[in-house]
Formats: C-alpha cells, sequence, structure tokens
C-alpha cells in the first residue's frame, strides 16, 4: 500500500513512521501476515531506511509486527490467546492505577477526564459514528487516567499494553453496538474518584475491560474474524 509523504513535524521521523505503519494495520488497510517492505515505505514517504528500520523495531516491541532477519516484516498475525492474555493484564494494572488516581487527581485533571468522555458521548449518539475517533478518545481518556496515579513505571507498562490491544480495540469498537455503554463506565469511572469510593472504582476498571475482552471474544467466535487461537 502507499503511504502519504510525512511533512516536516516536531516528532523523530522514526515515530512519525511507526504511526503511519501502525494506523495502517490498525484500521486493516495493511493485513495479518502481508509484508510491510522498506523499499515500499522509502519509495512513498522519501526517507531513508535508517528510521524505518528503528520503527519497525520499535511496531515488533509493540506487537504490530514480526521483523524476520534477511526477509523483511511481516503484520503480526491477530492472537486470540494474546488478546485474552493482554486484557486480562491490562486491567488488574489500569484498576491499579485507577485507585492510585483516586488519591492523587486534582479537580482540573478530572474535568479533562469529564470533557474527553462528553465527546465520546457525542460520537456514542450520533447516527453517523466516527468509529476512529472514538477509539482514539477512549485510549486519551484512559492514558489520562493512568497518568492521574503519577506512577512512571506503572504508566510506562499500561501504556505499552494498550498499543498492543488497540488493533482488537478497533474491531470490538467499529463493529459492535457498545459504545454508550462504554461512555456510561467513564462518567461511573469519574464519580467513584471524586467521591474517593476506591472499591467500588477498581471493580469497576476490571469489569469495564472485562466488558470489552468478552465482547470481543464473543464477536470473534460468531463472525469467524481471521484471529489465532495461539
Amino acid at each position: 500500500m502507499k503511504f502519504e509523504p510525512i511533512g516536516p513535524e516536531l516528532k523523530p521521523l522514526r515515530d512519525r513512521i511507526a504511526s503511519l505503519v501502525r494506523d495502517s494495520v490498525i484500521e486493516g488497510k495493511l493485513k495479518p501476515g502481508g509484508r510491510v517492505t522498506e523499499d515500499e515505505i522509502a519509495g512513498s514517504l522519501g526517507v531513508s531506511r535508517t528510521p524505518i528500520r528503528e520503527a519497525f523495531l520499535q511496531l515488533e516491541q509493540e506487537g504490530f509486527l514480526t521483523v524476520h532477519p534477511r526477509k523483511g516484516a511481516v503484520v503480526t498475525e491477530l492472537s486470540l490467546q494474546d488478546a485474552q492474555e493482554t486484557y486480562l493484564i491490562k486491567g488488574a494494572l489500569e484498576a491499579l492505577a485507577g485507585r492510585l488516581a483516586m488519591d492523587y487527581a486534582e479537580e482540573e485533571e478530572i474535568e479533562h477526564l469529564e470533557a474527553l468522555n462528553r465527546q465520546m458521548e457525542k460520537i456514542a449518539r450520533s447516527e453517523s459514528k466516527n468509529y476512529r475517533r472514538f477509539l482514539d478518545l477512549n485510549s486519551r481518556f484512559h492514558h489520562n487516567l493512568c497518568e492521574l496515579s503519577k506512577n512512571q513505571k506503572l504508566i510506562k507498562i499500561i501504556t505499552t499494553l494498550r498499543k498492543q490491544t488497540l488493533r482488537y480495540n478497533y474491531i470490538y469498537v467499529s463493529l459492535l453496538s457498545h459504545l454508550q455503554q462504554s461512555v456510561d463506565e467513564h462518567w461511573l469511572i469519574i464519580r467513584y474518584i471524586k467521591e474517593k469510593n476506591g472499591e467500588k472504582l477498581e471493580q469497576l476498571i476490571r469489569v469495564h475491560g472485562e466488558t470489552a475482552r468478552l465482547a470481543l471474544y464473543d464477536f470473534i467466535q460468531k463472525n469467524q474474524q481471521p484471529v489465532t487461537k495461539n
């Protein structure tokens, strides 16, 4: 596939290339098992091979690509087992982050979560739903929630896990009708942070992640999506 040329930005070239390829994988433009070549990207974007290789290594660490020596990179196959395991771990760590956020969150930070969720609610209630925009806002909501924990190591681990679930989230968000449920649960998360109800907050965040995991599993089974079991 063709990639649009990259213009000047503040982010490192490696990160911009990684973002373009990552988005193409998430949206299904690059299919599981499909080859991604340095030549194709270099030709489309007008860049050298060095930042492309760096981007490939980054995407391999995130689980989007599998890089084979002397053979190039291929889009990693979706794995049902991998999805189940990753959602389980991520849910537990996000629950911990939420518990910490309850103690450290300031009013302005909570208001930012509310603003993000209002944008998500607008999409959920619209007839022509912008699923990619919803997914982006959802990622920002959860990233900001984790940042409120003020625990940098925890934030880094969860961020890596969230990137690994983006492909599954896009399937879940774009093909299922759970947008309003997700928004409603976000409002409850915000409410429990304000009330400093740690027990309910931690339980809800676990349920929030489990809902997505089970719905995705059920959808894949019913619709026979090309996701391997291991």
